[in-house]
């Protein structure tokens, strides 16, 4: 029986993890989740799993304290739900805020299943050095990209290419003049994939696939990431290796798949209502390189391949304060690329390989974000 805490039980990927877990309580036991500010499936979360002995969350909910009065209810430090005794951390938190949880678990030597690529974006090169002092740790990535390239590397032969394929989301088919007409509800129209409203929008920028561009660099260490648009999404990534031979992993878009993959490694094993590809029916396989004149982020995550990360730090805290200015409608759509487009080029390459100083460096650009985004000079 192994010890599971979930950070990030309330959001999309908690609620898959949840509901692979629900059907293997014979094999892990739920101890401990973090659900922020939502709390509305919380007390059926309770209700469901009965081994939860510490629940984090950002708001008061003392009815649920009245309720489950065996149960420790925090609001501050988050990172101290990860118990000695805990085997596997699920970072399923979204944004900067999941560093910390990131760091923390390698320090305590957990296996970590990791969905919160903003770890990697902002602090690859300290999570690298931590991975080297703390060796028991172990980094799986909860993303169905990086997921694919890890099933398809071979020990013995390295990487020649790695293909990181994108759905292209909703406007792929839009130029950038076309995409000024874009409003809220279409961006958040996703053709393949069930989201959260703020991947959901990275996916119709494209700042989603870059950030994963920087985590695919961080994880699997080469520079030879070649983006392709692959509007189906069922092929989740590629490797070439050095005799032009190329390994693709293929599956139905399901997320679970991926959460379930990583639970289990290195078996694998059947969940609830999985679902199969169809060789029945034609599957379209077109690919196509991504145009980087027309999905800047994927360029710009390019020129963040190298040893300083103030560029990465930027691009991330620019694009999430303007992504929550275009979802309250303070900004429009194309504005988001255009904002951290103009951050990102007068950012200066600086190395940040300390927590406290990202930190301190991502809450300068964030006040200098929305700065911009107010029309102050």
């Amino acid at each position: 029986m192994k010890n599971v805490v979930l950070f990030g039980a309330s959001g999309n990927i908690g609620k898959q993890t949840l509901e692979i877990l629900k059907t293997n309580k014979n094999k892990f036991k739920l101890i401990a989740i973090s659900v922020g500010k939502r709390i509305n499936d919380l007390e059926t979360i309770l209700e469901e799993f009965k081994d939860i002995k510490t629940v984090y969350s950002s708001v008061s909910i003392e009815n649920l304290k009245n309720k489950f009065t065996k149960i420790n209810f925090v609001s501050n430090n988050i990172e101290e739900l990860i118990y000695n005794d805990a085997h596997i951390i699920v970072n399923a938190l979204s944004g900067f805020f999941g560093l910390k949880i990131t760091l923390e678990a390698i320090k305590k030597e957990k296996i970590l299943l990791n969905a919160n690529k903003e770890s990697f974006v902002v602090a690859g090169n300290l999570i690298q050095e931590l991975q080297q002092k703390f060796v028991k740790a172990k980094i799986y990535p909860v993303d169905s990209e990086h997921c694919a390239i890890f099933q398809c590397l071979e020990v013995d032969n390295q990487i020649n290419n790695i293909y990181l394929t994108a759905s292209g989301g909703p406007f792929r088919n839009l130029t950038l003049e076309e995409i000024k007409n874009v409003n809220l509800k279409d961006a958040l129209n996703h053709p393949n994939w069930n989201m959260g409203s703020k991947i959901t929008i990275d996916s119709a920028t494209m700042f989603n696939k870059a950030f994963e561009i920087l985590e695919a660099y961080h994880l699997f260490k080469t520079k030879n990431i070649i983006t392709l648009v692959h509007p189906n999404s069922i092929i989740h990534s590629m490797v070439e290796f050095k005799d032009g031979s190329i390994k693709a992993q293929l599956s139905v878009p399901d997320m679970k798949q991926v959460i379930n993959y990583f639970f289990n490694y290195p078996d694998r094993v059947e969940f609830t209502n999985q679902k199969n590809l169809n060789f029945k029916e034609t599957l379209n396989l077109q690919l196509k390189e991504i145009d980087q004149n027309r999905f800047i982020p994927i360029k710009m995550a390019l020129g963040c391949l190298d040893e300083y990360n103030s560029k990465a730090i930027c691009m991330n805290a620019a694009n999430e304060v303007c992504v929550e200015a275009f979802l309250n409608n303070e900004i429009e759509f194309y504005q988001i690329t255009e904002i951290v487009s103009k951050i990102f080029h007068t950012t200066q390459k600086i190395n940040y390989n300390n927590y406290n100083d990202i930190c301190a460096f991502d809450k300068k650009v964030r006040e200098l974000t929305i700065s911009l985004i107010k029309g102050d000079k």
